[in-house]
């Protein structure tokens, strides 16, 4: 086998290993996702490298590339963020739970030499009841740990927002607040300022400085994954009004591509709803012709004329037969006289 006939096999194999951990095959489907989303091709090139360099995987939802207004937002989920902690030698374990109300008088946390501890935290069973505040703690080699403690009333706000999560999954989008929060704080400078900056000093080395500024890698509380969830998300309602569709007519949508609802949609499936959306064409309604403006006037069949008296007296009158005649009337000499016989 030829060089070139290995290269052409090598090419078509979709199993082949082409950026960090993402295949051939993978690629090409992110390819197909992304680009109807409306991510160039120099975007989606460097959305891959940095998925390369950070070993984030975007099939199991570390990453994320979310188009928005012409350039391109890389967003690190939670899932990311914890990922890449787990990769660090130092790393030991990070979890996060809720307070239920009915846990409030088995919960004590205190202040201890500057550092905030969780010392006590009974969870009440069957019944836990509403979630009253969310706290987690990221452990490393070397370092205090990280306590996160959040009370309900500061996330409220969220609560009330447009991510439908929220409202469906309050308590899982709680507790993976407090753990960003809490990876970020033990893990910050590795993980999302030395590894996140790194990745983007690398990448874009080599590209444009017209691709740099088309490029947005931002990780930080002001642009959280549920910040953008929102933001798609209002982008998608007022896209959907415009083309007149209902709330059910979205819900149809999510399903019929994403077998999910709207409410179960990730970051990158509300991107795509989204698109896809802006790219529905409503079924055009035949304009009905205007009614003919006419009169109709029933036709009556007009009776013939009566004919003359005489007429129908000489219809009705019989011709004689043979039978009827009298030949003794008839002076044959005259007629022989007139009209000769021989």
């Amino acid at each position: 086998m030829t060089t070139e006939q290995q290269q052409a096999v090598q090419k078509s194999n979709p199993n082949e290993v082409v950026a960090g951990t993402l295949t051939r095959g993978e690629v090409a489907t992110l390819k197909q996702t992304l680009t109807p989303q409306g991510i160039n091709d120099a975007q989606f090139n460097l959305y891959i490298q940095t998925c390369a360099a950070s070993g984030l995987n975007p099939f199991m939802n570390h990453i994320y590339a979310i188009p928005y207004k012409g350039k391109m937002n890389i967003q690190i989920s939670v899932d990311g963020i914890h990922y890449l902690a787990r990769k660090h030698p130092d790393y030991i374990t990070a979890s996060a739970e809720i307070v239920g109300e009915n846990e409030v008088e088995n919960f004590e946390a205190e202040l201890i030499n500057g550092e905030f501890k969780i010392t006590k935290h009974k969870i009440s069973l069957p019944i836990r009841g509403k979630a009253v505040a969310a706290y987690a703690i990221a452990k490393r080699n070397g370092a205090p740990d990280q306590v996160v403690f959040m009370d309900r009333s500061e996330v409220e706000h969220m609560e009330r927002g447009i991510n439908p999560l929220w409202k469906s999954n309050f308590n899982d989008m709680f507790k993976k607040h407090v753990m960003k929060r809490a990876l970020k704080a033990q893990f910050g400078v590795d993980i999302d300022d030395h590894t996140i900056d790194g990745v983007r000093d690398s990448v874009q080395e080599n590209a444009r400085e017209t691709q740099r500024k088309e490029i947005i890698i931002n990780e930080n509380e002001s642009a959280s994954e549920e910040d953008l969830l929102i933001q798609v998300h209002d982008k998608l309602v007022e896209i959907a009004k415009s083309k007149e569709l209902t709330s059910d007519d979205v819900q149809s949508f999510a399903r019929k591509h994403f077998d999910k609802t709207i409410d179960e949609l990730t970051l990158q499936q509300m991107t795509g709803l989204k698109r896809f959306i802006e790219l529905h064409q409503p079924p055009k309604i035949k304009s009905e012709e205007p009614p003919i403006d006419a009169e109709y006037t029933e036709m009556t069949e007009q009776p013939l004329p009566e004919e003359p008296k005489e007429q129908e007296e000489k219809k009705e009158q019989k011709k004689p037969s043979v039978e009827d005649m009298n030949f003794d009337d008839f002076d044959f000499d005259s007629m022989q006289s007139k009209i000769p016989f021989d």
